[in-house]
């Protein structure tokens, strides 16, 4: 197992801050795709790796329902507040470009946009291949990533939060020419006394011929690609979406090389 690193260090500060206002809300917006696309093809108990696995939220509803889950993050400050959320959850403190599992698991997710926080293609190949490495023959992978439209349409703003213990201010921008999408944030929390924070998170917004690429490359076959209509619900994946989920599987073979 790769040793604890700090390299996701800058998204500490923000921990307490996502724990309160984006976890608890980002959470039931998915679980039921994954409850659609997974759950119901896996035996009772089993084991799901939720990698990028932030504040704990998705883990703590995986668990309540019986499944062995194992979160997965590169924050520390994350984790700790997932341990709280879910305590019968096994948490490691690991880079999603680098991990390694003692055991392989029935399934893989990883959600809330966090692989557009892997900034090349290349290293999303390569959290492709970590992750088909871990995943039991069959065992189906479910993530999904922020698409150019959704930039487009929510990453070009300002906005605030204002609590008795805490302020985080919020300033979005997307590049078009370089896909790139800017969240820089000033967080002040009252811990003996106001302490301020200023920090920024990048996002890489990939194509899905990208996508579907880099999955190829590493081992994956059948994919599976959707956007969600909100009365329609699951839908195609199309050039319109501002949001896409991809499911595949790991196949009996070996990845190409």
């Amino acid at each position: 197992m790769t040793e604890p690193v700090n390299i996701y260090s800058d998204y500490d500060p923000f921990a307490r801050v996502y724990n309160q206002h984006w976890g608890n809300e980002f959470t039931p917006r998915v679980f039921p795709l994954i409850e659609q696309l997974i759950l119901r093809q896996l035996p009772a108990g089993a084991s799901i790796l939720d990698l990028c696995c932030g504040t704990g939220q998705m883990a703590q509803t995986l668990t309540a329902l019986g499944y062995r889950v194992v979160g997965l993050d590169g924050s520390a400050e994350m984790l700790r507040f997932a341990r709280e959320n879910a305590p019968d959850a096994e948490f490691i403190h690991a880079d999603a470009r680098s991990f390694e599992l003692p055991e392989t698991c029935d399934a893989v997710i990883c959600v809330f946009d966090s692989l557009n926080h892997i900034m090349t293609v290349e290293e999303l190949t390569t959290v492709f291949r970590n992750v088909y490495a871990v995943l039991k023959d069959g065992g189906p992978f479910f993530f999904d990533l922020n698409m150019e439209p959704g930039y487009g349409l929510t990453w070009n703003d300002n906005f605030g939060i204002v609590e008795d213990d805490h302020i985080c201010i919020v300033r979005t921008s997307y590049s078009p020419s370089e896909r790139i999408a800017r969240f820089d944030a000033t967080v002040m929390l009252l811990e003996n006394g106001w302490q301020r924070t200023d920090f920024a998170l990048l996002q890489k917004c990939y194509s899905a011929a990208e996508v579907l690429s880099a999955l190829g490359t590493a081992g994956f076959g059948v994919i599976e690609s959707y956007a969600l209509d909100e009365r329609q619900g699951l839908t195609g994946l199309t050039e319109e979406a501002d949001r896409a989920y991809f499911l595949c599987r790991k196949s009996a073979t070996s990845p190409a090389d």
